[in-house]
């Protein structure tokens, strides 16, 4: 799969990739199992990891509406 990494350099995107352990961040997991904080308003965009997914959340992202977070579906 190709992810257009120059779109996302000249429209100053962030491509992050994660890959941590339950016990890199217990006090945010904590937060989150006891719904202290709610993440999921922020999240406000899904695609699925695709190349057509990527290609839409990247126009998505770029077309400055009320997109905050984008997520992909693994």
């Amino acid at each position: 799969m190709t992810i257009p990494l120059t779109q996302a350099a000249v429209r100053e995107s962030d491509v992050i990739g994660l890959f941590r352990y339950r016990n890199t961040w217990p006090l945010c997991i904590e937060f989150l199992r006891t719904g202290k904080i709610d993440v999921k308003p922020l999240i406000t965009h899904r695609f699925g990891f695709s190349q057509k997914g990527i290609e839409e959340a990247f126009r998505t992202s770029a077309a400055g509406g009320n997109a905050i977070k984008v997520m992909f579906n693994l």
